[in-house]
């Protein structure tokens, strides 16, 4: 009897091996695929080392929920593959083992990752989110985006500050601003000095203007018009930097607060669907049951790896994974358009690849026995 229970441990240890080396390559991927989506926000922020820092902390709360499971499946698939090819699997059939001798440690990993990833979907995801959109409000309200003596392109904007005051940073000195946010009319601003306000609530960069030119220009560049100014106030939607609202959007609310709003009519004032929080409700329920459904297809599927497919684990981990999330992706759109109901669509992934794990179970099951 001691001898299952030994091998129950080692099996959960060599699981649990694969499935960091899993989450650890997961995560970095996520992490560059976030990182290449933010960078031209993260440059024209101006963002000190500090504030990159927080930001991929924050990132890596955000994707953790997604890496575990996947991690995990890559554990299951080494582990049990390695054991199959290494015809250890032969040696615990002529010992009397059946499948639960296997099944029984990955299953009991599964339930404290799944415990792990609720917590993470459920609680640190969200605020993960909030975080990172407050250090993003936080760099733009320093202004770190009119760094002096350097050219930062911002959406349709260029803009350029020469020095800022040593004792007021607010106080900007020779600013430069080519808006061509709308093609038809571009224009340049010069002017001798501003004062740089952030409005929190609005999200808006306020650049208070003094002794200086508007140049307006027509697109085709054949008529040119010159406004001299005592005083201007030049305002820039500081969403388009920290891709942020006033209103908590549905990815960066807790589970109470989607449910308090999910079920309401629809209020102009958020400016969603109801539909959009039920699926984000339903998705942060349905992610932490990812490890069960990975158990039951790994081990039937890691089973059948032999000495000559080395990358079996690898590729198989890949096309799971793929089809996973690819159904889950579907099933967010289709819930948070009402195309259908997001207790069904965010839930079908978990469906389809549990169903698909039965025969699988089956057919190891009787090639254990």
């Amino acid at each position: 009897m001691l001898f299952p229970r030994t091998l129950a441990r080692s099996i959960a240890a060599e699981v649990l091996i694969f499935a960091g080396i899993g989450f650890l390559a997961f995560i970095v991927i996520l992490l560059i695929q976030n990182l290449a989506q933010r960078l031209e926000e993260l440059v024209a922020v101006g963002m000190s080392f500090r504030d990159a820092s927080a930001v991929v902390i924050h990132l890596v709360g955000m994707v953790s929920p997604y890496a575990v499971p996947v991690g995990f499946l890559f554990g299951v698939l080494a582990a049990v593959g390695r054991l199959s090819a290494d015809s250890e699997v032969t040696a615990m059939r002529s010992c009397g083992l059946g499948l639960g001798a296997i099944f029984g440690p990955v299953i009991a990993i599964a339930t404290v990752l799944a415990l792990l990833t609720a917590l993470l979907m459920i609680r640190v995801e969200p605020e993960a989110r909030k975080e990172l959109r407050s250090v993003l409000a936080s760099v733009a309200s320093r202004g770190a985006i009119f760094a002096p003596g350097r050219f930062h392109t911002v959406g349709g904007r260029v803009l350029y500050v020469q020095s800022r005051d040593i004792d007021d940073e607010s106080l900007l000195k020779r600013i430069f601003i080519a808006d061509r946010t709308n093609p038809k009319r571009p224009f340049l601003i010069f002017a001798q000095s501003a004062r740089f306000r952030f409005d929190p609530d609005q999200l808006l960069i306020h650049l208070e203007m003094e002794n200086g030119d508007i140049h307006l220009e027509s697109a085709d560049l054949s008529g040119h018009q010159r406004i001299a100014f005592e005083g201007f106030d030049y305002t820039h939607d500081a969403s388009t930097l920290i891709d942020a609202t006033r209103l908590l959007k549905p990815s960066e609310m807790d589970l109470s607060q989607l449910a308090d709003v999910m079920d309401r009519p629809l209020n102009p004032a958020l400016g969603r669907q109801p539909s959009q929080y039920r699926a984000h409700f339903h998705r942060r329920l349905a992610i932490p049951f990812a490890p069960f459904v990975f158990a039951a297809l790994g081990v039937p599927l890691g089973l059948r790896r032999s000495r000559a497919a080395r990358s079996w684990g690898v590729l198989v981990c890949i096309a799971l994974v793929g089809g996973y999330y690819m159904l889950l992706g579907f099933g967010q759109f289709m819930g948070e358009t009402g195309r259908m109901p997001a207790a069904i669509a965010l839930w079908l992934p978990n469906l389809l690849f549990g169903l698909a794990s039965i025969p699988l179970l089956r057919s190891a099951q009787r090639g254990m026995a």
